[in-house]
């Protein structure tokens, strides 16, 4: 018996009504009756009634609107388009040592897929990758850039995939559409996005506003979710290493067992997404009238829909979207011969120039970072002219390695005590410690991974783990 239907009863029989008398005098106790009743007032008093429901129900229902649409969506290509993170639904396998010193291949975690969407064409525009367990602020600088700069075609690997005649991309397939500037950025409320960095930066470099929506209110954002959905669908969730749209769903079965299988690498997702994307905006859509995308866009582009392009000055800023500026102090001292450097996430920089250039001690350097690769950063004079590349010391300039890295390397390090040890290399010790649990643990191994593509190598080419001292000339003087 239903719980509601049983307090029903109780309350009846506290009112002294007889087993003869109604409700108790029919087969169902007047269940069906009841019920309908329930419906009834449910439906006479929804405000009320959703506040029973999940979270998830409520949040839709109250923004979801009443009455007639009255804001129409945008005609012009690059007015306003909708940016957004999905993790997607495919194992992929990096390389591993198992204890026997044999390589072999492990699942690593999902990765992440941010797209910007045109709202008025439905095209994809640009995209980024990153393997990392969430997406920061420069995975969606990269994106919003490669939306807007020429795209650069890849070179397939996998059999029998191929761009189709227009290559499937904006700038590939309309000319006039190379640097075509954005106009509004609709985003969700995620961290990345909320960043200081990330409004003041798109604000000033690329002249557009932003539209962050309500909050937990993916429904503003409907386009990007529904593309997501699309690319799942029609794509990955076909492929036998899909994790499926849920833990429920039962394409997940031997995902992780097909991706060791069939030796599913980071590349290779890299270029299903590639020829996924390509595929999308050639396809048919029913709200452009069964136009593909990159024909609707073509179309209003030649009626006059023209998108602003980017001049020589905003193409300079659009190269640079994904690095940092910094002001920062040069140090040294004269008196205890201490040649001027200046210090940058907890390690020393100089070049030539800066070395030999005692008078230059406590004057202020801008320095311009790249967060995918902080062994170098260039700096600039407060007037503007460009004192050169700086190298960090150590064992920080004899390798490529992002911001994330050096952030993580620094924390053991720090972690193991030897921090100022001038004879312990933090990133070879992270590496090894990766290493070590990278067999177990997949958040480790793809951490590793990431540390080897930003070194441009592969397990195989590792001619040693371990590491060993440099000679005294290899040693950079503190």
């Amino acid at each position: 018996m239903y719980k509601r239907q049983k307090k029903f009863l109780e309350e009846c029989r506290k009112l002294n009504i007889q087993d003869y008398e109604y409700p108790f005098n029919t087969v169902d106790k007047a269940q069906r009756t009841f019920y309908s009743y329930l419906d009834k007032i449910s439906a006479e008093k929804t405000n009320d009634a959703i506040k029973r429901e999940s979270q998830n129900a409520q949040q839709k229902y109250y923004s979801t609107g009443i009455g007639e649409r009255n804001r129409a969506y945008p005609l012009i290509p690059f007015s306003t388009v909708q940016i957004d993170g999905h993790k997607l639904d495919v194992i992929y396998t990096v390389e591993v040592k198992n204890k026997n010193g044999e390589i072999i291949m492990q699942p690593a975690m999902r990765m992440w897929l941010i797209a910007v969407i045109d709202v008025a064409t439905r095209t994809i525009l640009g995209y980024s990758l990153t393997p990392s367990e969430n997406y920061n602020q420069t995975d969606v600088f990269k994106a919003l850039k490669n939306a807007i700069m020429p795209k650069q075609p890849i070179d397939f690997t996998i059999g029998g995939f191929c761009y189709p005649s227009n290559y499937g991309f904006h700038s590939l397939a309309i000319k006039e559409t190379e640097w075509a500037m954005i106009d509004t950025i609709m985003l969700d409320n995620a961290k990345s996005h909320l960043a200081n960095n990330v409004i003041q930066k798109i604000s000033e470099s690329l002249h557009c506003s932003l539209n962050y929506g309500s909050v937990a209110t993916p429904e503003t954002r409907g386009i990007i979710e529904r593309v997501f959905g699309t690319l799942e669908e029609h794509g990955f969730h076909r492929l036998p290493v899909t994790t499926g749209s849920n833990t429920q769903d039962i394409r997940r079965d031997k995902a992780e067992q097909n991706a060791v299988k069939y030796k599913i690498t980071y590349n290779d997702i890299e270029q299903l997404v590639e020829y996924f994307i390509a595929l999308y905006n050639n396809a048919p859509h029913s709200s452009l009238d069964n136009e593909t995308p990159l024909e609707c866009m073509q179309r209003r582009i030649k009626a006059g829909l023209c998108p602003h392009i980017a001049t020589i000055e905003e193409k300079e800023k659009i190269n640079a979207l994904t690095y940092t500026m910094e002001q920062i102090k040069i140090r040294g001292s004269e008196k205890h011969g201490k040649r001027p450097y200046i210090t940058y996430k907890g390690v020393k920089y100089r070049n030539d120039i800066l070395a030999q250039s005692m008078g230059l001690i406590g004057q202020t350097l801008y320095i311009q970072v790249n967060p995918d690769n902080i062994r170098t950063i260039k700096a600039f004079f407060e007037d503007g002219t460009e004192l050169g590349w700086l190298v960090a010391t150590g064992e920080w300039g004899r390798k490529d390695h992002s911001l994330k890295t050096r952030e993580d390397a620094l924390r053991l390090a720090n972690e193991n005590k030897r921090r100022n040890d001038q004879f312990y290399a933090p990133l070879t010790e992270l590496e090894n410690q990766l290493n070590k649990r990278a067999e177990m643990n997949r958040r480790d191994r793809t951490k590793v991974a990431q540390i080897r593509k930003e070194q441009n190598r592969t397990l195989q080419s590792d001619s040693c783990l371990l590491y060993t001292s440099p000679s005294p000339r290899d040693r950079t003087r503190s």
